[in-house]
């Protein structure tokens, strides 16, 4: 199978981006080649205008191209250029940034991603049943562990089962150090490190639904890395990037308790998540820690789809001021109840399941209503002033 070819339509010195999609197995080809055929293409909005709308209707014209738009804070699209099957990503882009939003069109496309070896597997060997659709997939983060990232993703996907009796999958991409299965009661199971020395080709649905277990109180699937420390290493980007394509095919909701840190395998799973769901804790580390991750995010252009959720927010500083220190509201709040959590986390229960009459279970019930009933709540990001215009444009602007 040929590798996905990428049309480079860039202002400034791109070595380095070339390098690095060429790397992770793209064929990349310059402005030069726009008559030939192209899976993807990124085209720098800062360009002249009639370069940019050059290129742009000759890719439509063609048709079947996804289109990634670099915008600068000041930059203006042509007449007749962004649509509504196209995205958008906001300059500066750096080269692993880049990689992450194209993999995830191809992973929004039903494509599959390259091996290590830079091979790409074929679309028979990845999925050997038809696509089930594309499932809303949410990255609960924190760049601090203690924050109680793990309790509160648990509690969503179990909450969102309750509320909307969908079809939800909790992935464990906690690498190395986390494992939902310690606070959430479910049968043995295998976990992706038991996948880890197979070829990509043998990574098929059928190899995925036998690495889940079930909770069988709420119906919530479970898929673990694993639980050997000793064999985190083996987890790839690869590995998990198909485990999630799987996922968001075969159900409608994802939740994946993300590990606390920058390496590799957490940005994947950030960059290509419809929304990602911020845990803070009212104290000043804590709150230093999620805005410099703020920052992060609008610089590889993620913030869009963040989402703060203030845990233990009746304790510390206020959650107005936690908002102002951020430069985003707060999204949902859940209050401190130490010995509840504590109780039904040594009971393998969800806090909701366990006491759902408390104040904590209301709160948790509120974080899955951002997901299952979001007509109701305005993104933070979306009353961005320097965002506005996506709006106008209708062009998709979720976070690959």
């Amino acid at each position: 199978m040929e590798r996905p070819s990428v049309l480079i339509a860039m202002d400034g010195d791109i070595e380095s981006h070339v390098i690095a999609l060429e790397r992770a197995g793209f064929d990349t080809r310059g402005a030069a080649g726009i008559s030939e055929p192209h899976d993807l293409a990124v085209i720098d909005c800062d360009l002249d205008g009639e370069t940019v709308s050059s290129v742009y209707a000759a890719l439509k014209e063609r048709g079947g191209v996804q289109v990634l738009l670099l915008m600068g804070a000041k930059s203006e699209l042509p007449a007749g250029v962004g649509g509504a099957g196209d995205e958008v990503a906001l300059k500066p882009v750096p080269p692993d940034a880049l990689v992450y939003r194209l993999q995830a069109l191809l992973i929004r496309a039903g494509r599959t991603l390259p091996s290590e070896s830079g091979a790409w597997a074929s679309n028979e060997g990845l999925s050997g049943s038809p696509m089930a659709g594309e499932g809303h997939v949410v990255s609960v983060f924190a760049p601090k562990g203690g924050v109680g990232k793990t309790t509160i993703a648990v509690n969503t996907a179990v909450a969102l089962r309750q509320q909307t009796r969908s079809s939800v999958l909790l992935l464990d991409a906690d690498v190395g150090v986390g494992n939902v299965t310690s606070v959430l009661d479910v049968p043995d199971g295998l976990g992706l490190a038991d996948l880890a020395d197979s070829p990509p080709e043998e990574w098929t649905d059928a190899a995925f639904e036998h690495a889940v277990s079930t909770h069988a109180e709420s119906g919530v699937k479970v898929l673990t890395w694993g639980t050997d420390p000793a064999e985190s290493e083996r987890i790839s980007v690869d590995l998990l990037l198909a485990a999630l394509r799987w996922a968001r095919n075969h159900h409608q909701h994802v939740i994946i308790d993300n590990h606390p840190g920058y390496d590799d395998r957490t940005m994947a799973m950030l960059a290509v998540s419809n929304e990602i769901f911020l845990v803070v804790t009212p104290e000043v580390g804590a709150i230093r820690n999620s805005s410099q991750f703020l920052e992060l995010a609008r610089e590889l252009g993620l913030a869009n789809g963040v989402r703060v959720i203030a845990n233990r927010a009746n304790h510390g500083i206020k959650v107005e001021q936690m908002a102002e220190s951020l430069g985003m509201p707060v999204a949902a709040t859940v209050v401190s109840n130490g010995p509840k959590a504590i109780i039904a986390s040594n009971e393998g229960h969800p806090v909701i399941s366990k006491f759902p009459r408390e104040k904590i279970s209301d709160d948790l019930h509120g974080v899955a209503r951002l997901i299952s009933q979001p007509d109701g709540v305005l993104s933070p990001a979306r009353t961005s002033t320097s965002r506005r215009w996506w709006a106008r444009l209708g062009i998709r602007t979720s976070q690959a």
